[in-house]
């Protein structure tokens, strides 16, 4: 008797212990959420139409919501395209949807063109520096002046509601400004009579 009732004991000991292994092995191990390789800023910053150094474009953001400006000056507010941080849609300008090259290099519209990103270009000569010293005037209303001083690629603002920034230019048709603490960003039109604003406002000479 005394020998069966070990066996009993090891034999429940043993079948204890397997299903404890099993229930810790139904257990699923919790991964870790996969790291999304793009971002949000991967899209901001200058871009050039089809590849060309002369067809300048531009993406800004604030938070989820970005800004587009094509190689005319024509402007469109975008956002991303559901979960995806590599698909975007621009709003006005038919939902057209762009997508991100894996190393940011590149957008493909679903339209049939591209943005790649323009060559720093350096050395020899450098580009040239657009002259946006002068009046203007918001929404070409010429009772809404506004100013703009400039040093080379430094420029002091004043809008239309007496309103003062700083800001500077990169010599390639686009323009950055501080509005105390406030980043306003800008694209000049290939004829420079208009700077497009990242707020959706225009100003006109």
């Amino acid at each position: 008797m005394n020998c069966k009732l070990r066996l009993l004991v090891l034999s429940i000991v043993l079948a204890a212990g397997t299903i404890g292994m099993v229930s810790f092995r139904a257990w699923p191990v919790q991964a870790s959420p996969p790291q999304n390789p793009w971002q949000p800023s991967g899209f901001q910053g200058a871009w050039c139409a089809q590849g060309d150094p002369a067809k300048q474009c531009s993406i800004t953001g604030n938070g989820a919501f970005l800004t587009f400006t094509n190689e005319q000056g024509s402007t469109s507010t975008g956002h991303f395209v559901g979960m995806s941080q590599n698909v975007v849609s621009a709003d006005q300008w038919q939902f057209v949807q762009g997508t991100l090259s894996s190393d940011a290099t590149r957008i493909d519209w679903s339209n049939g063109t591209f943005w790649a990103r323009c060559s720093s270009g350096g050395g020899g000569g450098g580009h040239h520096i657009p002259n946006v010293d002068g009046t203007w005037f918001r929404g070409g209303d010429r009772s809404k002046s506004c100013y703009i001083r400039q040093r080379k690629r430094n420029l002091s603002l004043t809008n239309e509601g007496g309103q003062t920034g700083s800001g500077r230019t990169d010599g390639r048709w686009h323009l950055t400004s501080n509005w105390s603490g406030t980043q306003v960003n800008g694209t000049i039109s290939r004829d420079g009579d208009t700077i497009y604003w990242d707020n959706g406002t225009s100003w006109t000479r």
